[in-house]
């Protein structure tokens, strides 16, 4: 034990891992770094600190952070399941408070805990943008009805939104939703559609499942969990608070949305979360070795590239192409490796035959130059 980090400079400047940075329910950080004029240092060095006692107050409730990221990082082989309920009619016999009332119908269609830990990301809200007939147009594109509905005001459409989860597991969800007479239906939000992008724009991060738990966070007032009042203990989980600051950038989830704007300071501060010396690389003009580009048209990550349509480029001209993808895509899994190396992945759309298909892009940092290489294509 002699040899472990004492200190708070020896601990910052340990290897890390962190899935995403994001500032989607909140600009408290960006006003913070803005108002304050923080340098790119200071700033990196607030977010790595917070970062380090999200994962030491975590472990004192026996979650590994590590153990996070299949919540919060899309996965087009697990699916996101928006469920939509009518909150006219779920107000009829709550005096207004569709949200409870409708709860307990979602709640006990979570996934079971059979092998391993389930994480699942949970948020929720009103429709709050767009006029009825666009939002009407875009559910009746992707909802899988389970009764008729008109949208007479955008905001009628109270939705759940859950990720992380297998065919069966949607199934049973659904199946607990739909005995709710509020139940309109729901829809598979994986991949891009016109509804999501609504849904990006309007619902607000609930919490995280954690197993038995449900992390929520709180302001550090000594707010308690569970301000909603959601019948979470009665169905058997315990809600369990994490102080806002840290639950929002680090544990809170983003439905990606080419249309929302956000990405742009989200990745900003991801990127200052890195290194100090990547904050201002939003949009990098991307590289990669003479060795690397053969090894991307010859080896295992060839399929992928043929795919995004990328596969007949030149060298140049791919930096080129992949540092477009790489200014439009949201970035996850900032960390440093035990050798020094600065890594993270960019999540980008490309439109393939119709439809958008997200292709996964690793890239690596270099401090002493500021350059992103290219490393993998999935």
């Amino acid at each position: 034990m002699a040899d472990s980090p004492t200190t708070w400079d020896e601990l910052l400047a340990g290897p890390f891992n962190i899935p995403l940075v994001t500032t989607h329910n909140s600009v408290v950080l960006a006003a913070m770094r803005d108002t304050l004029d923080l340098t790119a240092e200071i700033f990196h060095r607030m977010m790595r600190a917070d970062h380090l006692r999200l994962t030491l107050s975590l472990g004192e409730l026996g979650i590994a952070y590590s153990s996070l990221a299949k919540a919060l990082i899309p996965d087009h082989r697990r699916r996101e399941i928006a469920l939509l309920f009518d909150s006219a009619v779920a107000s009829l016999s709550s005096g207004g408070f569709y949200g409870i009332d409708v709860a307990e119908a979602w709640i006990a269609g979570l996934p079971r805990l059979r092998k391993g830990v389930p994480v699942n990301s949970i948020l929720r809200g009103d429709i709050l943008h767009d006029s009825a007939d666009h939002v009407q147009a875009a559910m009746d594109k992707t909802v899988v009805y389970h009764q008729p509905f008109t949208v007479v005001h955008p905001s009628q459409v109270y939705v759940v939104y859950v990720t992380n989860l297998t065919e069966e597991q949607s199934n049973t969800l659904t199946a607990s939703a739909a005995e709710h007479p509020a139940y309109i239906g729901h829809a598979d939000c994986t991949d891009r559609s016109a509804l999501k992008e609504h849904l990006g724009l309007s619902l607000m991060n609930s919490g995280l499942r954690v197993g038995d738990r449900i992390l929520e966070g709180v302001s550090d007032y000594g707010d308690g969990p569970n301000g909603a009042q959601l019948p979470f203990e009665a169905l058997g989980f315990t809600p369990t608070a994490v102080i806002d600051t840290q639950f929002l950038p680090f544990l809170g989830y983003r439905i990606n949305s080419h249309l929302t704007g956000m990405n742009r300071e989200d990745n900003r501060l991801a990127l200052a979360t890195l290194s100090p010396d990547a904050a201002y690389l939003e949009a990098p003009d991307i590289w990669m070795t003479p060795g690397r580009y053969g090894y991307l048209q010859d080896g295992k990550h060839r399929d992928s590239m043929e795919q995004a349509g990328l596969l007949h480029l030149s060298q140049p001209a791919l930096e080129v192409a992949v540092s477009k993808l790489v200014a439009k895509g949201h970035l996850y899994n900032l960390r440093l490796n035990e050798y020094g190396d600065l890594l993270y992945s960019a999540l980008v759309d490309v439109e393939v035959d119709g439809r958008y298909r997200t292709f996964t892009i690793g890239l690596r940092f270099k401090p002493d130059d500021k350059r992103v290489e290219l490393t993998t294509f999935f």
